[in-house]
């Protein structure tokens, strides 16, 4: 059954004499208290209230005008599926946006999002007054639909449960700094065409799936519960318990344990793979090393979803698995560090400050109207830093652009946005090379990897126009910039990670999501929004052990981190030690350098590894003097 009703929205108040009277007015017609109308008159716009009858809308109208009010009417209906009223226009908004995800055959999240006062006495902003605000701190694709005074919908366009990470914080982020830090923000979400592909079914599974987030007592948000019916969830349980145990192992495997499941037969892993969603398989499968001899045998099981699956043997063997990794112990030791890891890393002291000359360097690359000589002035204030550009544009690498004796003539000769990069990236670095690294780590030896990447990214994107300003060189340069932070502040906790990726053959940044439940990308990402940095730079540092997750920039992401790979092979001296280091090249990597050659494959990396080879050779002395 549908009902319909009339919206009186309040968008404007006129002087401050009519607004006493316009309270009065608001509590008598709409019964509301006086304390919420008086709120809502000094803080536009609000809904005041859903009428049954048009003309008692219209009358309510004809007096708030009277009262210099500026108002408006508009028709909700409230079907039985839906919990809120929903003006028509907002879903048929909806109804073309889902058609547009399904006909892209991609995954698009739905976040229902609810909030409320932490305390019940406390009056909140309305969010129809915060709807630009809050369209302007998602990307274009994605779509806000701001539904009432304390909810809004959002579909994130070629999201999927795990780059829904992003949405969420910023969601969180957006509402605490628009609203009230001390609110409550209930969050359901849903995949199309996954969970269902229409409105209704959608949120349905987005009401059953909802958490709270809050902050404690220390002012960090936490996910605090499930808002779900009782019935339904014991019902799950029962009809269910095995699609519960393989979502969740495939879902968070990762270390050895991730390693454990990819040893088992083929044909019992795809009997578990076979029972979860196919959004689920293509994560896991996205995970597997490029060369992985899984990778042609699951590919084709996903793509023709196979009914030939050894589901029984599956079973004993994944809960035997679960059991001798003692996953739900692991899981609750990953969450409390991850807890405590981004607890700090929201406190702004604990993070590194970025430096004055690398503050400079960006304003100046924020302005087109600066000038070569603008440009020079600002870089030559720091002596080791030109010094540093220097050594490097007249290093074999540069040098066919011709020898640059000053500032002025690398940027006249390689262009502003060059110099401007090299320079920002070299100061910002400043912050972490001079870290105390207790040993877990070489600062000589980060340096040079930091370098080494920093040209190798450069060389891969020479050639790539739409990355020409995205700071390939500064995104190298800085993308273990997390590892750092991770050492110098939980040094406690790096020191497990190194020794169980030791012990057990595996790279320390698998072991740092097992372990952690976030891995050094993660944190540099964090890192980087807070320094303000451009987009796609903070992406790349984010995402280039997983490009996939990148919400815009996922091809960038991918080539810093074949640019990490490359530079990390060319290094390794024996071949156990390159065998270990091909786990950092995924099929998620491939996928996406595919998308920016069309020649991608193993000839393509072989000439790569040649080229930086090479490189890496005729640059050594500079690595070594330039820290």
């Amino acid at each position: 059954m549908i009902d319909t009703f009339y919206r009186v929205i309040l968008k404007k108040c006129g002087t401050k004499e009519n607004l006493k009277a316009l309270s009065h007015f608001l509590v008598k017609e709409f019964k509301l208290t006086y304390e919420k109308a008086e709120f809502i008159v000094n803080n536009p716009p609000a809904i005041l209230g859903d009428m049954s009858r048009e003309d008692s809308a219209e009358l309510a109208l004809y007096h708030l005008q009277g009262l210099n009010a500026e108002c408006s009417i508009k028709t909700v209906v409230k079907d039985k599926r839906l919990p809120f009223s929903i003006t028509l226009k907002h879903l048929k908004w909806i109804s073309k946006e889902f058609s547009k995800t399904l006909r892209a055959c991609v995954e698009t999240t739905l976040f229902y999002v609810t909030v409320e006062p932490n305390d019940k006495e406390m009056l909140l902003p309305s969010l129809i007054g915060k709807k630009d605000a809050l369209e302007d701190t998602f990307r274009y694709s994605d779509s806000v639909f701001v539904i009432d005074d304390r909810t809004f919908i959002l579909l994130g366009f070629a999201s999927d449960r795990d780059g829904s990470e992003v949405i969420l914080d910023k969601i969180v982020n957006f509402l605490e700094t628009q609203l009230h830090r001390d609110i409550v923000i209930n969050i359901g979400m849903s995949i199309i065409p996954e969970d269902g592909k229409s409105f209704y079914d959608l949120m349905a599974v987005a009401k059953k799936n909802r958490f709270s987030f809050k902050k404690d007592v220390a002012g960090i948000p936490q996910k605090i519960e499930v808002i779900q019916d009782s019935t339904q969830v014991r019902k799950k349980e029962v009809s269910l318990s095995d699609l519960q145990v393989f979502t969740l192992c495939f879902n968070k495997a990762r270390g050895k344990f991730y390693n454990d499941l990819t040893s088992l037969p083929p044909d019992v892993l795809w009997g578990a793979l076979s029972r979860i969603s196919i959004s689920d398989q293509k994560k896991f499968f996205l995970k597997l090393p490029h060369d992985s001899p899984l990778t042609p045998f699951l590919a084709e099981k996903i793509k023709n979803q196979s009914d030939q699956a050894d589901v029984e043997t599956a079973r004993k063997k994944v809960r035997r698995v679960i059991s001798e990794m003692q996953l739900v112990e692991n899981l609750k030791e990953r969450s409390e560090n991850q807890k405590q890891i981004v607890g700090t890393l929201q406190q702004i002291d604990s993070i590194f400050n970025i430096p004055t000359i690398a503050l400079q360097v960006y304003k100046i690359a924020s302005d087109p109207e600066s000038d070569t000589d603008a440009i020079s002035a600002n870089i030559l204030l720091d002596p080791s830093l030109s010094m540093k550009i220097l050594k490097i544009v007249n290093s074999p690498f540069y040098r066919r652009a011709g020898q640059m004796n000053s500032i002025k003539d690398a940027v006249l000769i390689l262009g502003r946005d060059e110099i401007v990069n090299m320079a920002f990236g070299l100061s910002l670095s400043k912050s972490f090379l001079d870290a105390d690294l207790k040993g877990l780590i070489n600062p000589e030896t980060l340096w040079k990897h930091s370098m080494e990447t920093a040209f190798i990214a450069r060389y891969l994107c020479e050639d790539i126009v739409e990355f020409k300003n995205f700071g390939a060189f500064t995104a190298g340069l800085l993308h273990d910039l997390g590892k750092v932070y991770l050492i110098e502040n939980f040094s406690h906790l790096y020191t497990l990670v190194v020794d169980r990726a030791e012990d057990h053959g595996i790279l320390t940044g698998s072991i740092e999501q097992e372990l952690l439940g976030m891995d050094h990308g993660s944190i540099g990402r964090m890192i980087g929004e807070h320094w303000n940095l451009p987009n796609p730079l903070v992406q790349a540092i984010g995402f280039h052990h997983q490009p996939s997750g990148a919400p815009d920039y996922p091809t960038f992401a991918a080539v810093i981190g074949f640019a990490d790979y490359l530079v990390n092979m060319a290094s390794a001296e024996q071949e156990l030690k390159q065998s270990k280091l091909k786990q950092l090249f995924k099929v998620d990597h491939m996928i996406m350098m595919k998308k920016l050659f069309n020649d991608f494959g193993t000839k393509f990396i072989e000439n790569a590894f040649e080229n930086t080879l090479k490189i890496l050779d005729e640059s050594a002395e500079l690595f070594k003097k330039i820290g």
